[in-house]
């Protein structure tokens, strides 16, 4: 389905789809396993799951997945900085986690290829009817390595997922507009170093970021979209790109004029977020689905504050755009030295209960969300404090209906709607997909990406910071190559030209 298409389904449901719906209940049913087994008769299944700002454990979801499987879950999470470093030990050290989150698929690749996990294959043909139903065919094949099944796909709806954020108070005060353009662009941080419309005096950050060298809706203006990008057929690395050098010298010229945070460099995610949330920066690099939780801060700290997401800016060529993901929001894997391979796919499999999923995602009609001419509607503030974080729990998607229950997550937030639908309601031709997003298992990008995108990541710093000149780009090119760049280069374009 395309962005378009999904889009429009989830925010104008057909009247019929409803009279579908409405008589589902809560969770249970179909071929939910044990949902009603007494607690005691299942052992407690141990879960590693991603980041996210609540206690998993104390949450209200978790609350309705043990009783809606009879599983007691102990969670436990993964640090929001390095994330995968911290999972690499863990799995090191043979844990006995039931259940993994990856977010990171190539991480998934490697633990799989390196024998640390289990073969999931047997496990659902016999324990999962539902994952199997809920799960295309198409999402198993991206996770499927040597014809094996070693983890449950989540997969994301396809849409743009970050830019840049602007104080628009901040330009009204400066007396200017919203840019379009990447001079208009320069013209406004040039205002808001000068102008100082925040009244920081010192403090003054006219664009904080953290430590990142591509800022998306920039790399827009340069034709750059992700790490790798279509280039006349031919899929081409970032470091290779055409666009690279106007476009790190334009960053770069930022940073010397005072333009971009000093401290970029050694931001964290959460201290760009404070810059911006205190009121002392005027634009901040972010993904939409943050916004709720510094859009409370940045009220409490500036009453009144407005701000959005800056549209498409047109570099020197005409070229612009945002870098769409698609894929999979994570990958569920059990390890090799699981105590419980067996219930956990049991689990995963009652969650995936038609049912069950629903009233995990979105909870229950008349509590948290309403119907609304066809439309998912939130209640607020019940959905806000049982269900903003519930898209953490799911393991694994109801494929053919999540995307119209998206409606009530998306609108959980009015200011996350509403910058969502600016970044996601531009022309298809300023849309780029990252061409890899489905890829199957490609052994050397697989074991060389996470490697090599920090090189690439870090090699931009550094000229963002020192300068940039030919030989810093040759020696990131070099070096890149060196680091298994050329064989991964070749590799993904062979499977590409497969795709064509």
């Amino acid at each position: 389905m395309s962005r378009k298409k999904w889009f429009a389904a989830a925010v104008m449901l057909p009247l019929v789809f409803s009279v579908l719906l409405a008589g589902c209940g809560g969770g249970g049913g179909g071929n939910n396993e044990g949902g009603n087994a007494a607690a005691e008769d299942k052992p407690t299944l141990k879960l590693l799951r991603n980041y996210m700002a609540d206690d998993y454990n104390s949450y209200p979801v978790n609350q309705f997945l043990e009783e809606a499987t009879g599983y007691k879950l102990q969670n436990d999470m993964l640090p929001q900085e390095n994330p995968d470093d911290k999972l690499n030990l863990i799995m090191a050290s043979n844990s006995d986690y039931d259940l993994v989150d990856a977010m990171n698929k190539q991480v998934y690749f490697n633990f799989a290829q390196n024998g640390a996990l289990t073969d999931l294959t047997p496990l659902i043909d016999q324990y999962g009817p539902n994952i199997k139903k809920a799960v295309s065919p198409k999402s198993f094949a991206g996770v499927t390595v040597d014809g094996k099944i070693y983890g449950i796909p989540t997969l994301n709806v396809s849409y743009v997922r970050s830019g840049l954020l602007i104080r628009t108070d901040w330009l009204e005060k400066a007396g200017k507009k919203m840019p379009t353009t990447l001079d208009e662009f320069v013209d406004v941080l040039k205002a808001f170093k000068d102008q100082d419309p925040g009244g920081n005096g010192a403090n003054n950050i006219p664009m904080t970021i953290d430590a990142i060298g591509l800022l998306d809706n920039l790399t827009g203006a340069y034709g750059i979209f992700g790490s790798w990008t279509d280039v006349d057929g031919k899929l081409v690395n970032v470091v290779d790109h055409p666009g690279l050098k106007d476009y790190i010298t334009f960053i770069r010229n930022l940073y010397d004029q005072g333009l971009i945070d000093k401290e970029f460099a050694t931001n964290k995610s959460a201290t760009a977020a404070e810059k911006f949330t205190s009121g002392r920066a005027g634009i901040y690099l972010s993904i939409w689905s943050s916004i709720p939780s510094f859009d409370e801060a940045l009220q409490k700290n500036v009453p009144g504050a407005t701000y959005q997401f800056i549209p498409p800016l047109k570099g020197p060529n005409g070229q612009s755009g945002f870098t769409e993901i698609g894929g999979f929001n994570k990958i569920t894997f059990v390890p090799k030295s699981a105590k419980h391979p067996e219930d956990a796919i049991k689990l995963v499999n009652a969650m995936l209960d038609p049912n069950t999923f629903k009233e995990l995602f979105i909870g229950k009609e008349g509590e948290t969300y309403t119907m609304e001419n066809g439309n998912y509607m939130p209640i607020d503030p019940a959905f806000f404090d049982d269900r903003a974080q519930s898209n953490n729990f799911v393991i694994g998607m109801d494929e053919a209906n999540f995307v119209q229950y998206w409606q009530a997550r998306l609108q959980k937030s009015k200011p996350m709607f509403d910058n969502y639908k600016i970044i996601n309601s531009v022309p298809q031709d300023q849309i780029h997909m990252d061409p890899l997003a489905f890829a199957s298992y490609l052994p050397k990008y697989s074991a060389n990406s996470v490697k090599l995108g920090t090189l690439v990541n870090d090699g931009l710093i550094k000229m963002i910071v020192d300068g940039v000149s030919d030989n810093a780009i040759a020696d990131l090119q070099k070096a890149w190559r060196d680091a298994g760049g050329q064989d991964v280069e070749k590799e993904v374009n062979d499977w590409y030209a497969s795709q064509q």
